[in-house]
């Protein structure tokens, strides 16, 4: 009896094994195909509709560079006696820089001195000492003349009022007008004789003196002058970004000394390619990049150059570019002259537009299209576009704000596609 149950027991192992092995066996089929399921589907990112700022730009590149960059030069010839200041340092305005040696100067002055003392003495000599009394009593009535003059012109507009008032009579008022005629004509009679008297006294040797006084006059103010360039002062505040000579150097006139920078008047100065050019304009928006904070800082393009020029590229290519210059006020301090910095002219913008990324739509059949995810699958989804920039593109119709599209476009998403 006991070997019977021993056999049935047997006999109901090896079924719950098999049931065993096919539920398994079910399983593993059941994973294999969810897994196979999943493998075939492609994982995509998704882009979610919002407005933003849609820019067509001109990519380029910049230096440094400043509205006051100012070269002074030596006015005057002679040592370099004392420079007071090394590149890099900050100079205030009318802070003496250079000194030039002024003994030269001083000992021509002292030349010129001698020469007009002794033409001054040559010409006293010249005139007779007659002459000399006889136009220093000429001299004296000129003057009695000018002060009698001035009185009656001062009587005659009194008499005038008193006339005007009633006070005198027309005949009272007429003698006096004519005192007051008598006491020009004399005035014009004197200074007449004095100046022929003047003119008859070796007055050929008198013009040569005094000619020759003039020249030498115009040469002291000259020097005079030259005195004051021997100090070379800083124009503006500044920083000295040029240094030409050293001290102890003689340097002629027109040498150029040393060169001052403003760096709180900075601008930009970039290098547009001849056929770019057309679409740059003044006041046009540029990005720049401020390399010392690592953010996009706002200009605007404030003059164009009238200059192509030639420049020969690092591959021998001789390229045709003109000059731009910018200004961006909110660019950071601490930047060197030269010092090249990343440009974007926008030229054309767009604020506040429905836009994707521009790796984001596809085009057939010149209609432009997007893929969305519909159960699970990639479907087309028409769309109607507009400004083109570089990196969104304006959509003017098919899509709206909060819709989910897939962002970046791959090869092998097509239509029908399963996706994650």
């Amino acid at each position: 009896m006991s070997g019977l149950k021993h056999q049935k027991f047997m006999k109901i192992s090896k079924k719950g094994k098999i049931v065993t092995i096919a539920i398994l066996v079910l399983i593993l089929m059941t994973i294999g195909y969810f897994i196979n399921q999943n493998a075939s589907k492609l994982d995509v990112d998704y882009y979610t509709i919002k407005k933003g700022d849609v820019s067509s730009e001109i990519s380029g590149h910049g230096k440094v560079n400043s509205d006051s960059i100012i070269t002074k030069y030596a006015l005057v010839s002679g040592e370099a006696v004392y420079f007071n200041c090394d590149i890099g340092d900050y100079v205030k305005k009318d802070d003496v820089i250079v000194k030039i040696n002024k003994d030269n100067i001083n000992f021509q002055i002292e030349g010129i001195n001698a020469q007009i003392e002794n033409l001054n003495y040559m010409l006293k000599e010249a005139v007779k000492p007659m002459d000399k009394e006889r136009i220093n009593s000429l001299e004296y009535s000129v003057s009695s003349a000018k002060i009698s003059l001035e009185r009656n012109v001062m009587d005659l507009k009194k008499s005038e009022e008193l006339y005007n008032q009633g006070a005198i009579s027309l005949d009272e008022l007429n003698f006096i007008k004519d005192q007051e005629s008598i006491s020009r004509n004399q005035l014009y009679s004197l200074q007449n004789d004095l100046v022929y008297l003047r003119k008859s006294v070796s007055s050929n040797i008198e013009l040569q003196y005094a000619s020759q006084i003039e020249v030498l006059e115009a040469s002291k103010k000259g020097l005079l002058k030259s005195l004051d360039n021997c100090e070379i002062k800083a124009s503006i505040d500044g920083v000295i970004t040029e240094k030409y000579i050293q001290e102890g150097e003689f340097v002629m006139q027109g040498t150029p000394i040393f060169e001052i920078t403003d760096f709180n008047d900075i601008k930009i100065i970039a290098d547009v390619l001849e056929s770019e050019i057309m679409n740059i304009s003044i006041g046009m928006e540029v990005i720049v990049e401020d390399i010392v904070t690592n953010e996009k800082v706002e200009g605007n393009v404030i003059r164009i150059y009238p200059k192509v020029y030639e420049e020969l590229t690092e591959l021998g290519i001789k390229q045709k570019k003109v000059n731009v210059e910018i200004k961006a006020d909110k660019l950071s301090n601490g930047y060197l002259l030269n010092q090249e910095l990343e440009l974007e002219f926008i030229t054309n913008k767009l604020n506040e537009v429905i836009s994707i990324p521009v790796d984001s739509y596809f085009e057939e059949n010149n209609k432009y299209y997007v893929f969305t995810n519909v159960k699970g699958k990639a479907t087309k989804k028409e769309i109607t576009i507009g400004l083109i920039g570089d990196d969104f593109v304006e959509v003017s119709s098919g899509l709206k704000i909060g819709d989910k599209i897939i962002e970046v476009m791959q090869n092998e998403i097509l239509e029908g596609s399963k996706i994650n």
